[in-house]
C-alpha cells in the first residue's frame, strides 16, 4: 500500500508538470536514478509510476530508454489527476461536441424501451435539482440524472464511455450551474426527456437531448465569460 501511495505521489507531481508546461511533449524525464534521489523512494517505486504515466498515456516509456512526455494526441485528458492541475475550459467544446455525437442517441435508445421504473428515477432526480441549492449538489445529481440514462441502454461501453466524462462534467456543471436560470432550464428540458422516453417516442427523445445539450453549452459559454469578468475585477482590485 505504502509503494502504491508513493508512486501515486510522483505521478500527480509530473502530471503537475506536464499540466503547467514545465514539461512539454518530446520533453527526456530525469533517469530513474535521479528520480529515485529527487523523491526518495525505491526503483521500483519510480518504475511503477513511470508505467502508470505510460498508461495513461502522458509518458512514452521504453525499456532501455529515457522516458519521455508523449505527443497530446496520446494524452488521457479526461484523467481525474490531469484535469487536478489543468484548466479544463481548453476541453469543452470537445466536450460538448462528443456528447452532442452520443447522447441523443443514448436517449433515443432508452425510450425504445420506455421503461416506467427508469422514468421515475429520473422524475425524482429531476425534482431534487429544484431543491439542492450548492454547486457540488447540483452538479452531481445532473451526472447522476445522465448515467441513468446511459445505464438504461443497457451498453456496458456507453456507461464506461460516460463514466469517464465525469471529472470535465463536473467542472462545466459548476460553472454553468452560478448563472441564473440554468438550473431551471436544464430541468425543464430533463423533462421533455422524460416525457418522450415514457411516451415511446424515440426522435423527440433525441430532440429534447439534443436542444438540453445546446442549452447548456449556452449557459457555459456564459458563465465561463462572467468567470473571466470576475477574475479580472479581483486582480484589478490586488
Amino acid at each position: 500500500m505504502a509503494r502504491r501511495r508513493l508512486s501515486t505521489e510522483i505521478v500527480r507531481d509530473i502530471l503537475r508538470k506536464i499540466a503547467s508546461g514545465e514539461l512539454s511533449p518530446g520533453d527526456q524525464i530525469t533517469t530513474e536514478a535521479a528520480l529515485c534521489t529527487e523523491y526518495e523512494v525505491s526503483r521500483s517505486v519510480v518504475r511503477d509510476a513511470l508505467q502508470a504515466l505510460n498508461a495513461k498515456g502522458f509518458l512514452v516509456v521504453r525499456q532501455g530508454s529515457v522516458a519521455i512526455v508523449a505527443e497530446k494526441h496520446r494524452w488521457n485528458v479526461l484523467d481525474t489527476d490531469f484535469l487536478t492541475y489543468t484548466d479544463g475550459s481548453r476541453y469543452f467544446d470537445h466536450l460538448h461536441e462528443a456528447r452532442t455525437t452520443l447522447e441523443p442517441h443514448v436517449a433515443a435508445a432508452v425510450a425504445a424501451r420506455a421503461d416506467p421504473e427508469v422514468c421515475r428515477k429520473l422524475t425524482e432526480l429531476n425534482d431534487r435539482l429544484l431543491i439542492e441549492k450548492s454547486p457540488e449538489q447540483h452538479a452531481q445529481l445532473d451526472i447522476t440524472f445522465h448515467d441513468t440514462l446511459v445505464q438504461a441502454t443497457g451498453n456496458p461501453v456507453l456507461v464506461s464511455w460516460h463514466s469517464q466524462l465525469v471529472g470535465l462534467g463536473r467542472q462545466t456543471r459548476h460553472i454553468s450551474s452560478a448563472v441564473e436560470g440554468s438550473i431551471e432550464r436544464a430541468v425543464f428540458w430533463h423533462g421533455q426527456i422524460i416525457d418522450a422516453i415514457a411516451a415511446g417516442d424515440e426522435a423527440a427523445a433525441a430532440a429534447a437531448m439534443t436542444l438540453h445539450l445546446r442549452q447548456v453549452k449556452t449557459d457555459l459559454s456564459q458563465g465561463s465569460t462572467q468567470a473571466r469578468v470576475d477574475d479580472s475585477s479581483i486582480q484589478d482590485r490586488d
